[in-house]
């Protein structure tokens, strides 16, 4: 659900239209100053269609992004641009331009979301060397990988151990 109705939108939008500050309508609503701004400058540029609520999360291309910070480096400001390109809001611009001082042009691709997938490691490609070829730290490193699957292994035989003789020992009544 949407956080203000389009009709509560466009009340907004009428009252400062009738010629009241953004600050007094925005205390009049109980919104920010911010807000009552976006709204009457994307219903002036766009009319009703800038103020509708979107049915899904808009996807930007790394082209349109890149044009829309290409602007902002030119000296426009935030909600300049983001009224004329149809952007919901300046905010997305200041991510997209930090995203671009940061990583480049690279930035404004999406990113992969989610969990990554593990790798399922091959254990015929770690043990790939023979002995004979590895080096002294490689030798150490495999070395200490096999002691500490020993410990693992011999703390498990005793917790099974210890299982099987709570397990058989009669439980005594006092």
């Amino acid at each position: 659900m949407t956080k203000y109705t389009m009709d509560f939108k466009l009340s907004v939008i009428q009252h400062y239209l009738t010629g009241h500050s953004y600050h007094s309508t925005a205390k009049l609503f109980g919104i920010k100053c911010s807000i009552v701004q976006n709204w009457v400058r994307l219903y002036q540029t766009h009319g009703i269609d800038g103020i509708r609520t979107r049915t899904s999360k808009a996807s930007y291309s790394p082209a349109f992004k890149h044009t829309a910070v290409l602007q902002l480096l030119a000296g426009k400001s935030m909600p300049t641009v983001a009224t004329e390109l149809n952007i919901s809001s300046p905010s997305v611009l200041f991510q997209w331009l930090k995203a671009y001082q940061t990583h480049g042009i690279m930035g404004l691709h999406p990113k992969h979301k989610g969990k990554q997938s593990m790798l399922k490691t091959n254990k015929a490609s770690q043990t790939s060397k023979p002995d004979e070829q590895k080096t002294h730290a490689e030798l150490i490193a495999e070395l200490q990988h096999l002691r500490m699957e020993l410990d693992v292994l011999k703390k498990l035989e005793a917790l099974e151990r210890q299982q099987r003789k709570s397990k058989s020992s009669p439980i005594k009544s006092q």
